[in-house]
C-alpha cells in the first residue's frame, strides 16, 4: 500500500516541506551556497520536485514537470521518501541497497544532509498541517 493517496497529495507534501525549508536561513544557506539542481523522482504514487539553488540567491522549488536541467537526480519509492523525512533511511545504505539510485554527483547532494536535518522535525507537523492521514510510525 503506498504512503500517499496520489501524485498531488505527494506533491502536496513534499512542496510543503521544501518550502518551509526555503524559508529556513539556516537550512536554505548551504543549499543556496551549493548552486545545485536536485531533481526527486518517486514512484508508487509517481511524482516529481525539482529544488533548484543555482543562482546562490533563491531556491525554486517545483512539482511536477521542470524544464531546469538537475544537477543530481535522485529516483526512489514514494514511501522511501517519507521514512527519510521520519529520519529513518540511512542515505548511504539506501544507495548502495539500491533503495535510492542517484545520478550526477551524489557525493555534492549527500554532503547537503546535515543541512536539512532539522527538517526532520517539520515533517510530521506539514503532514498533519495538511489534514492528510499519512502514518508517520
Amino acid at each position: 500500500m503506498a504512503v500517499f493517496a496520489d501524485t498531488d497529495e505527494l506533491h502536496q507534501i513534499m512542496a510543503d516541506l521544501w518550502t518551509a525549508i526555503k524559508s529556513d536561513d539556516q537550512m536554505a544557506a548551504p543549499l543556496l551556497s551549493s548552486r545545485l539542481i536536485v531533481t526527486f523522482h518517486y514512484r508508487e504514487p509517481d511524482g516529481r520536485l525539482t529544488v533548484d539553488c543555482s543562482d546562490g540567491k533563491e531556491m525554486v522549488i517545483t512539482a511536477g514537470e521542470c524544464d531546469r536541467k538537475p544537477v543530481v537526480e535522485m529516483f526512489m519509492k514514494s514511501s522511501v521518501a517519507h521514512e527519510f523525512w521520519l529520519g529513518k533511511v540511512n542515505v548511504p545504505m539506501a544507495l548502495i541497497q539500491g533503495k535510492i539510485v542517484a545520478k550526477g554527483p551524489v557525493n555534492k547532494a549527500l554532503a547537503l544532509l546535515p543541512a536539512i536535518k532539522p527538517a526532520y522535525g517539520l515533517y510530521p507537523s506539514i503532514i498533519e498541517k495538511n489534514g492528510l492521514k499519512v502514518s508517520t510510525t
